[in-house]
């Protein structure tokens, strides 16, 4: 109350306080959600990049060998680098299969992510069938 007997407007201390406290609470809730986001999306274009890596070995496999040179290819890495980051492949041949006239091909494209400032490693596998036909 001022000096007239009417009460004045305006907020206690205590009032701001509580506001503050909620609004820092509310910021950092959408911090977390924004770098979960980031992640999430940092994420997916490393498995886009992984995936187009695969089709470019299997590409690769299906132009530069003969269908029975493919066992040949067992266990053999190759690296390739993309925006600056190595993306690994691992190649399991196993010949004979599914049936005696096609060839699996089984890739492991592995790389080392950043998530939260740690490295994380991360791999994708891809699965495929080149018959004898192939060219």
């Amino acid at each position: 109350m001022n000096s007239q007997g009417t009460k004045e407007g305006g907020f206690s201390l205590l009032e701001v306080l509580i506001a503050a406290v909620l609004l820092i609470i509310v910021f950092f809730g959408l911090a977390q959600l924004y770098a979960k986001g980031r992640n999430q999306m940092n994420y997916e274009e490393d498995r886009r990049k992984a995936t187009a890596v695969a089709q470019a070995r299997i590409d690769g496999i299906r132009s530069d060998y003969r269908y029975d040179m493919l066992p040949s290819l067992d266990g053999v890495d190759t690296t390739y680098v993309v925006d600056d980051r190595d993306f690994t492949v691992s190649q399991e041949i196993t010949a004979g299969a599914p049936e005696p006239e096609a060839t699996t091909v089984k890739l492991e494209v592995s790389w080392t992510a950043k998530v939260y400032g740690n490295d994380v490693e991360r791999t994708l596998e891809v699965t495929t069938i080149l018959g004898r036909g192939m060219p």
